[in-house]
């Protein structure tokens, strides 16, 4: 039986491109029109059989053939290997089937290499097709090709279909196989990458439908293989200088706009674009590059192939993080803990003590009996050798750069690092240095410890610096050679040389022992005077994380365990790297260590080791189950995509139909994120009553995919053509849906990852309508802050959609159709003007405007008094004005100060920020509009800066509550004083997600330890920097102030004043203030010094804080649509803005007199709360929601018969 239809959707039925109700998308799959009758338990294969009976099938012939084609592979598999595919290489194959090119980025031990062999002979099998296995070994052809024929044998196919080449072959054999390959007499070449550079001519003319190119790193080794694999696939050749001007062009475009290159950048577009389309084979890439090299060719993939290569997971751990204090003597400890812990293991020694400490570190190691190696150069036979246990450790540098901490990848092999020291970058400064480089790594990491207006002058030499560095050796020696001469440089180079004159400048300004004290407080860089000038002692951050990260890698059992000992000879350095690894990686913690505890640690690291030699070795085969599957993951912005994708290290990116697709791999899930665009669906303007069908005695919405116009912006629905400008150069929402239906139809789950209110539980819901026919298993992920620890709780506790919130929205969005349509149709009868338009909540907050811009126009007066000892008295409208007048300008008035008394009062902090407390701040403090507001901290928000941003909740979680602790007890601010505001509902306040204050979070961004996928400015940070304050604020101690209260008297007038005088702990205050204080009094009888009188508003005009602030204290509207309902207001033109302050137009006037006059009982204050209170209920399923809709379309057709003449 088919559940009951909320929704019918335009466009989206997957076979014929039609309408199609949410009931269908998620029982048949199609469309009535297509297939009649009720079927809800077919499978794919057979609805799309029906069809094909009926001849209607017509685009669901991808959903069956998707099946066919892998109950086909899963048979092929099966024969060949002896067991069922896993899910991950079900998603590769399905990949194939969409003839895409991808890079395979998955453990150690999952299976890469067998699935290319297995899906090769498949293609070669039952697509005729003509492939080629690149491996990076003469061995590994050997072995490939072996079980390649025996694989072959077993599923039927010619064996002489595969011909392999070596150097390690027979000469005879060697001639034989270059024979068939050169006469193209095989279907399945197998070679290493080196045979394209030895023996590219005997490939000539060859054209392959596949390629797949097992280990990148070594097929990268000879960057012109990527050409002769263009070429190979079928590509004109003459693509790749094409490819290359491309990418030059755009990267003079980003430093130099102009009509000529965007002109010429545009046409070398539509050519590389033009070859794409052409049919071409395809490529797939296994293994993540260790060493991405630094060659433009690399851009081919994404330009050609739309694919990027991906690189290793380096925030995926399970180590333990051991530390020892020394105070010397490092040297001898190290030799201890390989004596005690045994061989597979990696020395690092930070840069700053450098590479002779780290050759007298090994000899020392060597000395000591244990098989050691000095790696400071990729060495591949030096690696097989350790891997073999020919070497007990390998000793190196501990930087990101260094190759023993980015290009090593043996999970079987190394159970354990030590750095001996902690891992720092040393970077020396000259007193007239004069490489850019080294000033602004200076500058980025000291500039947040100066003063004004030092500061504002370092951070404008660093904006600049900014845009040029790094620096290329060639201009910097150029640079260096002028100031040894004396000469002036010209353009580029003169520019930067002028940068480096004003650094030297404000150098020798800072740079003072003074200074380099404050430093040694404050931050957690190090500065030394040296005799030729000063160093630089910085945390090498990355350098910890990507060494360590070798001891613990992934693989088909999980993540090994590793674990890391760092022996510590410079606490301050250790204290600054503890805290920027705890900014990359949630809830990181230091372990003493002990001998008992480590060899506890050891016996998991032991067990991994032996676990992942017996799968590589096949002594063990893992259970059949899938020990890692792969799901798409769709967001509502590319910015949220970004943030979350580089949560595990950088991913790779790919187009999909033209959607980008980040992909990044979590402890058992490899994520394809993807972001819709926000609304992908928006309601009919052509069906029934105004879009929505009544059925039966139900009412039916009817959505179209959303277009946008690409010249003007309009977004519409239901039409090819702008109805604002005419164009016809418009998209469709229906295209990013396609795309992700496509996604869907690879993966194993969808999770919709959308914002977590009503609205975004409708975008979920259409998402999931549109995506269920081509994926059974869709979930929805709700975060509250965009972070690694939230991923990880939301994978863990996947929901399903909810539908009491979706049929809230779908009130919320019917009613302001409905309503809002036919009390427009009456404004524009009565004022002849189509722009006008009416709503349940915009018109009674257009009310409180003008009611508030009438109170505004009386006035009352002010009488200021100044006494003689400056106290400052104010009397509202006082009685006796011309008397007290009179007298003071005779000298002959008093005032008395009496029944003084003194009381210490508790001051509390305000809570944590709400959206509409934050609108109303973020105006009075910042002076920023509500919009702007909403967009800063939506991008703040998408940048996992802050939580959710849309919430009307005070709720601190307790993950809030470790956040304020660590700050305030890192800053020493007191004793942290949690409160939780708990208030019912699963939202939370906003509030930071680090304890990272906006000093050193501008500093981390500086650096490049935080990157922020949206661009941050000024605002951003200025608005982060007062929900941070007063976030921390509201974790502190209450403040004790001592408070006057007494009486002035002034010729019979008599006012009560409280004044804070003192504060006696300053508690919240000193990050928040908000507490003033005032002079102390005594009694008695004072002169008076200064007397004015004004005349003022008698009530003050709204601010568009003061309008959200009544919006949530009468209950009318949501955090998700405060901002929008002011916006309507100013883009109909009702009211506009003056000094902050927001009047209504004549327009506004008119238009709100005629709305309350006549329909005042539809649009009144109260109905409309009371409809808030009814979407509530509907939201907790206690009020069916088509009962609504019954009560709201009979107001409507009551308002439809008021006449109202013209």
């Amino acid at each position: 039986m088919e559940e009951s239809t909320r929704i019918i959707f335009e466009e989206l039925c997957p076979n014929c491109g039609g309408s199609i109700d949410d009931s269908r998308l998620k029982t048949v799959g199609v469309c009535r029109n297509c297939l009649p009758i009720p079927a809800s338990n077919l499978s794919p294969s057979n609805v799309a059989e029906v069809l094909r009976r009926t001849k209607k099938l017509i685009e669901y012939r991808i959903i069956a053939e998707v099946e066919e084609f892998m109950e086909k592979f899963r048979e092929i598999f099966t024969k060949a290997t002896g067991f069922k595919p896993w899910a991950l290489q079900e998603v590769w194959a399905r990949r194939v089937f969409h003839k895409e090119n991808f890079t395979i980025v998955a453990p150690t031990g999952i299976g890469k290499t067998m699935f290319c062999i297995v899906v090769a002979l498949f293609l070669v099998k039952h697509e005729n097709s003509r492939c080629y296995l690149m491996l990076p070994s003469s061995i590994l052809v050997e072995q490939v090709s072996e079980r390649a024929i025996n694989m072959a044998g077993k599923i039927g196919l010619p064996i002489d279909y595969i011909v392999y080449y070596h150097v390690g072959m027979p000469k005879n054999q060697r001639e034989e196989a270059l024979k068939k390959i050169e006469s193209r007499d095989y279907k399945l070449l197998i070679t290493t990458d080196r045979f394209l550079i030895d023996r590219m001519d005997s490939l000539s003319g060859t054209r392959f439908d596949y390629i797949f190119v097992d280990d990148v790193d070594s097929f990268l080794k000879s960057p012109k293989n990527i050409d002769k694999v263009i070429s190979l696939l079928g590509f004109d050749p003459k693509i790749i200088d094409t490819v290359m001007r491309l990418v030059e062009v755009r990267k003079r475009l980003i430093s130099q706009a102009s009509s000529d290159l965007l002109g010429e950048y545009e046409e070398l577009k539509k050519e590389v674009m033009k070859e794409r389309q052409k049919e071409h084979g395809r490529l797939v890439v296994t293994g993540a590059t260790l060493r991405p090299r630094k060659t433009k060719r690399i851009y081919i993939f994404s330009e050609l192939l739309g694919f990027e290569l991906g690189t290793k997971p380096e925030f995926i751990r399970n180590i333990v993080d051991f530390y020892l204090r020394l105070d010397s003597d490092l040297e001898e400890k190290a030799v201890q803990l390989v004596k005690r812990h045994g061989s597979g293991a990696l020395i690092l020694v930070p840069s700053a003590l450098g590479r002779n400490y780290a050759r007298r570190l090994a000899e020392k190691l060597k000395e000591s009996g244990i098989k050691t190696y000095f790696y400071e150069v990729m060495e591949e036979d030096i690696l097989e050798k350790f891997s073999r246990g020919e070497y007990d450790v390998l000793v190196g540098i501990s930087t990101s750069r260094s190759p023993l901490a980015r290009g090593i990848d043996l999970p079987e092999r190394i159970r354990y690092a030590v750095f001996v020291g902690v891992p720092r970058r040393e970077i020396k400064i000259g007193k007239e240095e004069e490489n850019p480089n080294k000033i602004y790594a200076l500058l980025t990491n000291i500039v947040e410890a100066l003063d004004e207006p030092l500061k504002i002058e370092a951070l404008k030499i660093i904006q600049k610096l900014k845009n040029v560095v790094p620096v290329p050796r060639d201009i910097v020696t150029k640079i260096q050679e002028s100031f040894e001469n004396g000469t002036r440089l010209e353009g580029y180079a003169g520019y930067i040389q002028q940068i480096i004159e004003q650094s030297r400048k404000l150098l020798k300004k800072i740079i003072t022992p003074e200074f380099l004290d404050k430093i040694a407080k404050e931050t957690d860089t190090l500065v030394n005077l040296l005799d030729d000038g000063f160093s630089l002692i910085i945390p090498d951050t990355l350098g910890y994380i990507q060494a360590s990260g070798r001891t613990s890698r992934l693989y088909a059992g999980g993540i090994s365990k590793g674990a890391s000992i760092l022996l510590v000879d410079d606490l301050k350095t250790f204290t600054g790297l503890t805290k920027r690894l705890r900014v990359i990686l949630d809830e990181f913690e230091w372990v003493e260590y002990s001998e008992e505890e480590a060899e506890r640690v050891f016996k998991e690291v032991d067990y991994d080791r032996q676990l992942i030699k017996d799968i590589l070795t096949g002594k063990i085969l893992l259970p059949q189950k899938d020990i890692m599957k792969v799901a798409l993951m769709v967001v509502e912005s590319p910015t949220k995509a970004k943030t979350f994708a580089s949560f595990f290290g950088r991913p790779y990116k790919r187009e999909v139909d033209g959607v980008p697709v980040y992909e990044t791999s979590t402890p058992n899930l490899i994520l394809q994120i993807a972001a819709s665009m926000g609304h992908v669906t928006e309601l009919s303007l052509t069906h029934g009553f105004d879009g929505i069908l009544e059925e039966d005695g139900r009412y039916i919405p009817v959505f179209s995919p959303i277009r946008k116009c690409n010249k003007c912006g309009y977004q519409f629905v239901e039409s090819n053509k702008c109805p604002s400008c005419g164009s016809e150069d418009v998209s469709s929402k229906r295209d990013i849906i396609n795309g992700l239906r496509k996604i869907a139809l690879e993966v194993n789950e969808v999770y919709i990852a959308t914002d977590p209110d009503a609205e975004g539980e409708k975008i979920a819901y259409d998402i999931y309508s549109s995506l269920i026919p081509y994926n059974r298993n869709i979930y929805r992920l709700e975060f509250h802050e965009v972070t690694r620890r939230a991923l990880t709780h939301a994978l863990n506790n996947k929901s399903k959609v909810s539908i009491p919130l979706v049929e809230s929205q779908l009130v919320r969005r019917i009613e302001d159709r409905w309503l809002g349509f036919e009390l427009s149709r009456k404004l524009w009868d009565r004022f002849k003007i189509k722009t006008l338009s009416a709503g349940r909540v915009q018109t009674p907050v257009l009310g409180w405007i003008i009611e508030r811009y009438r109170e505004n126009k009386n006035k009352k007066t002010l009488l200021y008094i100044v006494l003689e000892n400056g106290l400052e008295v104010v009397f509202e409208n006082p009685s006796n004005l011309e008397l007290i007048l009179d007298k003071y300008k005779h000298g002959e008035l008093k005032a008395l100060v009496k029944d003084l008394r003194e009381e210490v009062v508790e001051v509390q902090p305000l809570p944590p920020y709400t959206t509409d407390s934050l609108l109303k701040d973020a105006f009075t403090q910042i002076g920023l509009s509500v919009t702007e507001v909403m967009k800063l901290a939506q991008d703040l928000f998408e940048s996992g800066l802050i939580t959710y941003h849309r919430t009307d909740a005070t709720t601190v979680s307790s993950v809030g509550l470790n956040v304020a602790k660590e700050y305030i007890e890192t800053m020493n601010l007191g004793v942290s004083t949690p409160r939780t505001y708990w208030k019912e509902g699963a939202h939370e306040c906003i509030r930071p997600v680090k304890p990272i204050d906006v000093n050193k979070l501008s500093q981390y961004i500086r650096i490049g330890l935080i990157k922020p996928s949206a661009k941050l400015t000024t605002s951003h940070l200025r608005l982060y920097d007062l929900i941070f304050r007063r976030f921390i604020a509201s974790q502190l101690p209450s403040a004790k102030v001592l408070v006057q209260r007494y009486k002035v008297v002034v010729n019979g007038l008599e006012v009560d004043v409280d004044k804070n005088v003192e504060i006696i702990e300053p508690g919240f205050n000193k990050v928040f203030s908000i507490i003033r204080v005032g002079r102390r009094v005594t009694e008695g009888e004072y002169n008076i010094k200064h007397i004015e009188v004004k005349k003022i508003p008698a009530a003050w005009l709204y601010s568009e804080g003061d309008i959200i602030a009544l919006m949530k204290d009468r209950g009318i509207g949501r955090p998700s649509t405060y901002s929008r309902i002011i916006q309507i207001l100013f883009d109909r033109g009702y009211v506009f803005e003056k000094k902050g302050r927001l009047i209504p137009t004549n327009k506004g006037l008119s238009v709100y007199t005629y709305l309350k006059e006549h329909f005042g009982d539809y649009v009144s204050e109260e109905v409309t709360r009371q409809l808030e209170l009814t979407m509530d209920k509907i939201e907790a399923g206690e009020l069916d929601y088509q009962q609504v809709l019954r009560e709201l379309r009979r107001q409507v057709e009551e308002i439809r018969t008021i006449k109202v003449e013209a």
